[in-house]
């Protein structure tokens, strides 16, 4: 039986996903298709990937804190969210952690997309190995936090924010919430 490429191994591995997934990453294969280069297949699925933590911790406060929406996004979209920050905000606003086989899966990748955006040339095999690994730390990710927090980031968010019948927070209490998450949070 011939080895699979890697190309084929990203289809496959989409094709096993949920739909939320599929739509999440809906673009992904319409670039490894139609553009030759695999560099901004790569850079599509690092966006999506971060875009994805960060709309996660806003809905995980939504969901844990129903502080003020306006609010609780400017919070999360001022933060600064890196490589290792990342678990340490979930587990501030959680009060639970996720694993370290998500960071040692996602690495190689990262080390992939550091050499591209440092104009270093990595193979198209390289590359699509390192969106393979992207995928597999979203589906982690995504079975972490529904396993720990009750939703799926990488999908379709639909309800996931709202407790029908419990309001959100006045502006006052969302901020003093929010600082005590370690926010910074300005007061008008």
């Amino acid at each position: 039986m011939p080895r699979k490429s890697n190309r084929q191994k990203i289809e496959d591995f989409l094709d096993e996903q949920d739909e939320g997934f599929q739509w999440y990453f809906l673009v992904l294969p319409e670039l490894l298709e139609k553009i030759s280069s695999r560099n901004p297949a790569l850079a599509y699925t690092f966006q999506q990937l971060e875009a994805g933590q960060r709309i996660a911790l806003y809905a995980l406060l939504m969901r844990e804190y129903r502080t003020n929406s306006d609010m609780a996004w400017d919070a999360v979209d001022q933060m600064k969210i890196d490589r290792a920050e990342y678990p340490k905000h979930f587990h501030r606003i959680s009060g639970k952690s996720l694993s370290k086989r998500s960071r040692q899966l996602i690495a190689p990748a990262e080390k992939v997309r550091d050499a591209i955006m440092h104009g270093r040339y990595e193979t198209s095999a390289e590359i699509e190995k390192a969106i393979l690994r992207c995928l597999q730390y979203a589906k982690l990710l995504n079975d972490e936090f529904e396993a720990k927090v009750g939703f799926r980031p990488f999908g379709k968010l639909q309800g996931v924010t709202s407790k029908k019948g419990k309001p959100q927070l006045d502006e006052r209490i969302s901020t003093a919430v929010l600082r005590g998450l370690g926010f910074e949070v300005a007061i008008d």
